[in-house]
């Protein structure tokens, strides 16, 4: 086999050795444009997704497939999200056992944000990389792959944490990609990942609308999920990745977005490529009437015909939906509404400003033009005690009866607290109180929820209780939901239990 400088990992939730239960196979959407920066950088690269490989093989066995390489001087793990807090580590334990003269870096939101305890506590992790990663990652594979005397040393590294003996030492967080710095990145080409096919074939979102002619057909659509920016407007209560997260985390006070005509490439490189649907990281719809009326003028301009999956930050306009509608391939598209709550109060209080009202008025418009929709609900939000969750219902109930089923989708689910979100952060604003704010709280969280127990209530281990008023158990909530999904011909999904 020949060598390998770089190999990323995604991980799972469960330990290495653990058979999964829920896979957590999507990657962070930026990992496809690190590794690619790398290549071109000369950089042999290969990445593995763990979950997936599991998924296929449930024999595969991560030790060997290490064992099989050759030449390895970097091992790249994502801590993006808190779900891979004890996957990652135990990822990063495993490959420093059979890699040990490799250096192992993690980085994404979580990592970021427990930088100095990963260090401290986890020996098995070399670098930490916190905030945006392209530059200092380049600087990083340099000085560890290279080690020429242009190297730039560790203590000029932006943003890049790293042990120097006993003591952690944090480089100053100076680096913020711009909007030009994202346009000359490649988040499209994946040939670097093992089984980079069925990956894509598991980021596909069934719409309801396309009627494959066989088996065959169906298991062979493809999806992306695709980079258009970084950052956020907004500061949802849940969200860890809201517009103060960014600024704490990755020093980016403001929205960047890449351009129309870098996406439209990219739209049209995957449509060549045989991709059916791109899932967008950020909703076009409150980026401003300038930038998605040009983003779908240059789509039609150009003749890519492809699905769209987009996920409504908040309600889209009439305008929006008619220029969707005429730009995209209508039966690979869906657009996402993160409705929360039947309650406008605590929708509001959670960063929804629509009502009940407007929502219908917007149905209206996406059953005229028969757009499939997935509708999304939480359980457990600061202010959604049990009167609250009968409004949810009556809302579900309403939608279902009106919105054609075969192109509707609803789904209900229980809320763990982010690290670094507002209800984080100002617990006191949402009446809740937090109880995970370390490192070690989101990896304990990892071992005791990895395994789906019926025992197990479904409101437990969400880092968070409400204050002084009284609420209905979680779990009856939620068995409610489930009674209402059994008898729904739309596809209702039931609470899950983790």
């Amino acid at each position: 086999m020949p060598s390998v400088d770089v190999i990323y990992i995604h991980p799972a939730k469960q330990p290495v050795d653990f058979r999964l239960d829920q896979a957590y196979v999507l990657m962070p959407v930026g990992i496809i444009g690190l590794l690619n920066l790398l290549r071109r950088q000369g950089l042999s690269v290969k990445a593995l997704n763990y979950p997936l490989e599991v998924l296929i093989n449930p024999h595969f066995d991560l030790r060997a497939w290490l064992k099989g390489l050759k030449g390895v001087h970097l091992v790249l793990i994502d801590l993006h999200w808190y779900e891979h807090a004890y996957g990652a580590l135990d990822v990063a334990r495993v490959c420093k056992e059979i890699l040990p003269e490799a250096s192992v870096v993690l980085g994404g939101f979580t990592a970021s944000i427990y930088a100095r305890e990963i260090l401290e506590r986890f020996q098995e992790v070399d670098f930490v990389i916190r905030g945006d990663a392209e530059r200092p990652l380049q600087d990083l594979a340099e000085w560890v792959c290279r080690g020429s005397v242009n190297s730039p040393h560790l203590s000029a590294i932006p943003n890049l944490s790293y042990r120097n003996g006993n003591n952690v030492v944090e480089n100053d967080r100076s680096w913020c990609a711009t909007a030009e710095d994202l346009d000359g990145l490649n988040f499209v080409d994946m040939d670097f990942l093992e089984h980079h096919r069925q990956y894509c074939e598991m980021q596909y979102n069934d719409t309801g609308l396309f009627q494959p002619s066989d088996i065959s057909e169906r298991l062979s659509l493809a999806g992306h999920w695709l980079c258009i920016g970084r950052g956020c407007q907004f500061d949802c209560a849940f969200c860890g990745g809201g517009r103060i997260s960014h600024e704490i985390v990755a020093g980016r006070k403001v929205l960047v977005l890449r351009s129309v005509e870098r996406v439209v490439d990219d739209l049209q490189r995957l449509h060549a490529m045989g991709i059916h649907q791109v899932s967008l990281s950020h909703d076009p719809a409150v980026l401003g009437r300038g930038y998605w009326s040009s983003l779908f003028e240059e789509l039609r301009k150009r003749g890519v015909k492809i699905g769209i999956y987009n996920e409504c930050f908040q309600l889209p306009t009439d305008e929006f939906i008619a220029d969707f509608v005429r730009s995209v391939d209508l039966p690979h598209s869906e657009l996402a509404l993160t409705l929360l709550s039947g309650s406008e109060r605590v929708r509001r209080l959670n960063g929804k400003s629509f009502s009940n009202r407007k929502l219908f008025r917007v149905l209206s418009t996406l059953k005229r033009h028969g757009v499939p929709i997935y509708v999304y609900f939480s359980l457990n939000l600061p202010g959604e005690d049990e009167r609250a969750f009968e409004k949810t219902l009556t809302l579900a109930r309403r939608i279902a009866a009106f919105y054609p089923p075969h192109i509707l989708k609803m789904t209900n689910q229980c809320h763990t607290v982010d690290p670094c979100s507002p209800m984080s952060m100002e617990p006191q604003k949402y009446d809740v109180r937090v109880s995970m704010h370390t490192l070690m709280d989101y990896y304990n969280y990892c071992q005791q929820t990895y395994i789906a127990r019926p025992d197990i209530d479904r409101g437990a281990f969400r880092g968070f209780t409400y204050g002084d008023r009284r609420t209905a158990s979680i779990e009856a909530l939620a068995r409610k939901w489930d009674e209402f999904c059994a008898g729904q011909e739309a596809r209702c999904f039931p609470v899950p239990q983790t």
